[in-house]
């Protein structure tokens, strides 16, 4: 495994637990008796570690404030690989957080070449409509743009840099050009902006991410154990695996063959179906006897992330289709009837986040 992992490249886990004990992360399994009314990622481990998430649950158990931070790089079509991040805050507020979500649109700028105007624009129609759509509500919810963050904000940021060494930002993120040291510390302003004085002050605050993005954690969580200025709780995390593309490898919103957008018709969505890549053997025969191979199965990882919330009913397609009584056509056909409902539903809630889009943006 490399020294560094890239929040700005592609990568793929292969070993979650050697991931895990390499970057310090604990597992979440170990506190999952304690956190109430768990959504399918919790129960299914596709959440599986965290650093110090037992001190957001305390404060949940005790009824003292607490935040969610998360933040969006708009980069096309929202998909189903989006969608997990989405599940997850529009869970933490109905666990009762105040919500933050930052708009990375001066970490577009600079990293992906892309325009302030142009950021904004697939921020709102492509991620904050599918937000209102998958369950978000204004209450308690902050949603920003980096580049309108205030001057506090980017104050903060700024000071953040005196506080770090070139040394650290190289044991963290490997060689980086000043664009991208300049999107950390953002990031990091972004993480602990629920902590400034005139948010509340010291508190809890969970950021849910993928893997690739522990190298911002790490940083800000060093940040916010020395600065000078103004206290701050070290910022928890929680790490969710990566939903493979349908034709396996990474999902990317840059190969229109890898994922599945929410706003995709449904016969389209189908046909996508039809040519993703299953843990099916070489022959009906040789499945029926061996069963198929569910790890390497995109359609059945599908099913298991998004489309089918009934924890037996999962398990027992997992026993049918792995015992080879159930074969690839047959999971791929539960898996269009299943999409098709969630898209057509899904779709009449997208034309009626048009009106509520004002709701969030002040």
């Amino acid at each position: 495994m490399a020294e560094q992992i890239d929040p700005w490249g592609s990568i793929q886990i292969e070993n979650y637990e050697e991931t895990m004990e390499k970057f310090g992360i604990e597992p979440l399994k170990d506190l999952k008796d304690r956190i109430p009314d768990k959504n399918r990622y919790i129960r299914r481990d596709i959440i599986y570690g965290h650093r110090d998430f037992g001190r957001v649950l305390d404060a949940m158990e005790e009824g003292n404030d607490w935040s969610m931070m998360t933040g969006l790089m708009p980069s096309g079509n929202f998909h189903f690989g989006h969608k997990m991040l989405a599940d997850q805050f529009v869970w933490y507020q109905e666990m009762g957080a105040e919500l933050y979500i930052a708009v990375a649109d001066v970490e577009a700028y600079l990293t992906r070449d892309m325009s302030l105007e142009q950021a904004r624009e697939i921020a709102i129609e492509e991620y904050l409509k599918n937000y209102i759509a998958l369950g978000l509500e204004p209450e308690n919810v902050n949603f920003y743009f980096q580049s309108e963050g205030g001057t506090h904000y980017n104050t903060i940021s700024k000071l953040f840099a005196k506080n770090v060494t070139q040394n650290e930002v190289e044991a963290v993120y490997g060689d980086v050009n000043p664009g991208k040291v300049t999107s950390a510390l953002t990031q990091a302003a972004d993480i602990l902006q629920p902590e400034f004085d005139e948010n509340g002050g010291p508190k809890p605050v969970v950021v849910p991410v993928g893997t690739d993005q522990d190298p911002h954690i790490r940083l800000t969580r060093d940040i916010a154990s020395r600065f000078p200025h103004q206290e701050f709780v070290k910022p928890s995390s929680t790490y969710h695996k990566f939903m493979r593309g349908l034709q396996g490898g990474k999902m990317s919103s840059s190969k229109e063959n890898s994922y599945i957008a929410l706003s995709e018709s449904p016969d389209s969505a189908c046909e996508k179906i039809d040519r993703a890549k299953t843990g099916g053997r070489q022959s009906k025969e040789e499945q029926r006897k061996k069963g198929a191979v569910i790890e390497e199965d995109t359609v059945f990882e599908l099913l298991a992330f998004h489309l089918i919330d009934d924890d037996d009913r999962l398990r027992d397609i997992h026993e049918k289709y792995s015992s080879g009584e159930m074969l690839s056509g047959e999971l791929k056909q539960i898996a269009k009837e299943e999409l098709r409902d969630f898209l057509e539903h899904h779709q009449r809630r997208l034309e009626e986040a048009d009106e509520r889009v004002e709701e969030f943006i002040h």
